[in-house]
């Protein structure tokens, strides 16, 4: 047991409790059903009982994301060209430039 100014911490209550908690989570986990039934509306996305407008598809999530910053990634694709090794140069002189900047203001 370990005391320290604010209480005790021992070990292995802790990993009694992961054990007790392990065990619980896979009680209510095997109450679970054994498979799926993929019929169509069992398995559609709820959005608050609305049926979703699904005009286009969506290929990527962050197909917004991408595209908002489209010039900023088109611009970093022609400057990086995949080499580990470069990237850990850069970072690096950047590394070395900002502790220099620290140090020495």
């Amino acid at each position: 047991m370990i005391i320290t100014g604010s209480g005790s911490w021992s070990p292995l209550v802790f990993l009694l409790c992961i054990i007790v908690i392990s065990l619980i989570v896979y009680l209510i986990r095997s109450l679970g059903e054994r498979e799926c039934r993929k019929e169509k509306d069992k398995t559609a996305a709820f959005f608050s009982g609305n049926q979703p407008l699904m005009k286009n598809k969506v290929t990527n999530i962050y197909w917004g994301f991408f595209e908002a910053l489209s010039r900023y990634y088109g611009w970093m694709e022609k400057i990086h060209n995949g080499i580990v090794n470069d990237y850990i140069y850069w970072f690096v002189l950047v590394v070395i430039i900002i502790s220099g900047v620290v140090i020495f203001l």
